[in-house]
Parts: structure tokens; C-alpha cells; sequence
């Protein structure tokens, strides 16, 4: 097989967060991509941030299809350009492009 195809890199991806990430969920540091609270911002943009984040991200486009993933970004980027915004808001543009509940 080709070594440097999607599916090779994905499997290397997932083999990089099993080795960090799953250490960090199983210990006292383990929290969601949007924690309910933080000391400071400067210790909020973790790699539990950062990595399940992508992995949310991801899900989104395997579940919508590439096509839907993009209209819901089309979607939240018509919504929020430019602007503050959370996890809900984004999660809420990729449900409303697509006619899904995904609560």
C-alpha cells in the first residue's frame, strides 16, 4: 500500500492521540473540549483542546459527508464571520445546513 495514503496517516493520527491523549484522560488533568471552567486562558488551549476538537471536527464531516460538512460551514461562516463564537454555535450550523439533530 502507499505509506503516505489518507489511510495510513489517519491510522498514524490515531495512534498519536491514543499514545497522548488517552495518558491525559485517564489521569486528574482529563476534561471535555469545552471545559465548564478554567483558571486561565493561557492553560485553557490544551492538547485535549486541540485534539478532540479536530476529532469532533472530523466526525462532523465522516457523518454529514464532505459536502455536507461544507455547507454547514458555508452555513456557520455566513452566521458568525468575523465574530465570537462556541462549540454550540458551530455544532448548530453543521444541524441546520443539514436537517439533522445532532444534540
Amino acid at each position: 500500500g502507499d505509506m503516505g495514503s489518507n489511510a495510513v496517516k489517519r491510522i498514524e493520527d490515531v495512534r498519536g492521540l491514543r499514545g497522548r491523549q488517552f495518558n491525559e484522560d485517564a489521569g486528574p488533568m482529563s476534561h471535555p473540549i469545552r471545559p465548564d471552567s478554567y483558571i486561565n486562558m493561557d492553560n485553557f488551549y490544551t492538547a485535549t483542546v486541540y485534539s478532540k476538537g479536530a476529532e469532533v471536527i472530523r466526525m462532523y464531516n465522516t457523518l454529514l459527508t464532505p459536502a455536507g460538512f461544507r455547507k454547514g460551514m458555508d452555513l456557520y461562516f455566513e452566521r458568525h464571520d468575523g465574530s465570537g463564537v462556541t462549540c454550540d454555535d458551530f455544532r448548530s450550523a453543521m444541524a441546520d445546513a443539514n436537517g439533522v439533530d445532532l444534540d
